[in-house]
């Protein structure tokens, strides 16, 4: 081969290189977040660590809460939202319908990884057993909610319930704190809430635990996973992994803002989430499609 023509195979593969890089690596970052409670309030404690990340990576960072877990689904599709926080069931509802890579997850202060469904109801309504929710008002939080719809509605079927006809009346509240918000207001006679989320509340003084009545509790739930789409730049990704788990030392007031129950993120395991892959198999695609990825 001739010096000419090696100069021109190498001068080919560098600029497929950099063209390459410029093709994933992004001039900003979006975050997508599951909308567990007003998308303005997470949006405004999140900023710390949003402003930490900018800080870090070197690169804009924009963050915003979806208005429904489909939203953050199909953003992630569209690749208008590089990194997405999930809830157990909606990663594994995502990694069916595109390549994502998961990251990091949150380590809570006495549950480790772990948190639970709950369906809740005033003590003073006389509610104390799935049976005495028949023919009630009941509130979910979003169809692709693992806490707020999935887990409950796999006690449901497991039971034999059709729960559209075994309720007076469903409400989709749209994130956590609208389900409890519904609750104390009588809305509703009962609801599904992730137990963070309303010890969460419990602390903020928004309702007493002596008040209410904790009518069915699930088996443990892994965390909610920081989850890339896999063609974003892989140093993108360390970075904000890096980034991420460093942030209990290196930032931990901006941490604390965002939510106080978290002692520190950690890698995530992939097996975690394979007792959640069972009950997607359990209930099966046509549930993956009707009651997630088609929304309301």
């Amino acid at each position: 081969m001739s010096r000419r023509k090696f100069t021109f195979l190498i001068s080919i593969l560098v600029i497929s290189f950099i063209i390459t890089s410029c093709a994933t690596t992004p001039k900003k970052l979006t975050i997508g977040m599951i909308p567990v409670k007003n998308a303005n309030e997470m949006e405004m404690e999140f900023e710390p660590i949003r402003l930490y990340l900018e800080e870090q990576l070197g690169i804009p960072i924009e963050v915003y809460a979806t208005d429904s877990y489909v939203s953050l689904i199909e953003g992630m599709k569209k690749e208008t939202i590089d990194i997405g926080w999930y809830g157990a069931f909606s990663y594994v509802a995502a990694e069916s319908e595109m390549e994502l890579t998961p990251l990091i997850v949150q380590q809570r202060k006495g549950t480790d990884i772990y948190y639970n469904s709950l369906i809740i109801a005033r003590k003073d309504s006389g509610i104390s057993s799935i049976k005495e929710l028949k023919e009630k008002k009941f509130a979910f939080v979003d169809s692709g909610s693992t806490s707020g719809f999935v887990l409950p509605y796999a006690l449901l079927k497991s039971r034999n319930i059709a729960y559209k006809t075994y309720f007076n009346e469903t409400q989709y509240a749209g994130s956590h704190d609208q389900v409890l918000a519904k609750i104390l207001s009588k809305e509703v006679d009962a609801g599904a809430i992730s137990s963070v989320q309303y010890e969460n509340l419990i602390e903020k003084g928004e309702v007493r635990s002596e008040d209410m009545i904790i009518i069915w509790k699930s088996e443990n739930i892994p965390g909610a996973p920081y989850v890339a789409r896999s063609d974003l730049d892989k140093k993108i990704q360390k970075r904000f992994s890096k980034a991420m788990l460093e942030i209990h030392t290196e930032k931990p007031d901006a941490l604390n803002s965002f939510d106080n129950t978290i002692e520190k993120y950690i890698e995530v395991d992939n097996k975690y989430y394979h007792s959640i892959r069972n009950i997607a198999n359990i209930l099966g695609k046509e549930y993956m499609y009707e009651y997630f990825l088609k929304g309301e």
